[in-house]
């Protein structure tokens, strides 16, 4: 199977590809290196990317990628801790910069599996199908993963609401 057009890739998901990975990454820096080695694995596989569904497997990629550099910072803090380094600051959660007050403690009260899943949906506008490919898991447990999280966080909503309107 012939390989995707790189160049068309690139241009129409890099905002929403760089948008996703510094939601996610710990600095603005760490999202543009998630970001230029999703699409080195773009680049290197081309012929792998699935067709109609490019956004949520370059997601995918970015994840992982992410991931993989979240572990190797815990490698390199626990070696710092060794050698007595103090560690970077880190940035605060994309969350924390919503500005309704409600709306952002109800997310940041979901688990972090459960925020992923409404962001992806709410922010991103991907489908059940490319999240799930994002997610690296089956249309169908996206689906109960979003249900399920949009259930807590009207119950986080409701909760913060009774709270300050008792």
């Amino acid at each position: 199977m012939p390989g995707v057009d790189f160049e068309h890739l690139y241009r129409t998901t890099y905002p929403r590809v760089r948008a996703y990975a510094r939601s996610l990454a710990s600095s603005e820096a760490d999202a543009d290196d998630a970001v230029a080695d999703t699409y080195l694995t773009a680049w290197r596989r081309q012929a792998d990317i699935p067709r109609d569904a490019e956004l949520g497997w370059l997601l995918g990629v970015t994840r992982r990628t992410l991931a993989n550099a979240r572990r190797s910072e815990r490698r390199v803090g626990a070696l710092r801790a060794l050698l007595g380094v103090q560690p970077r600051i880190q940035a605060p959660d994309p969350v924390e910069l919503i500005e309704d007050a409600e709306l952002r403690a109800a997310l940041l009260a979901l688990d972090p599996l459960d925020r992923e899943a409404v962001v992806l949906t709410a922010w991103f506008d991907l489908s059940s199908a490319d999240a799930a490919r994002a997610l690296g898991i089956t249309p169908a447990a996206y689906r109960m993963r979003m249900t399920r999280a949009r259930r807590r966080l009207r119950a986080a909503l409701s909760t913060l609401a009774t709270v300050e309107n008792p």
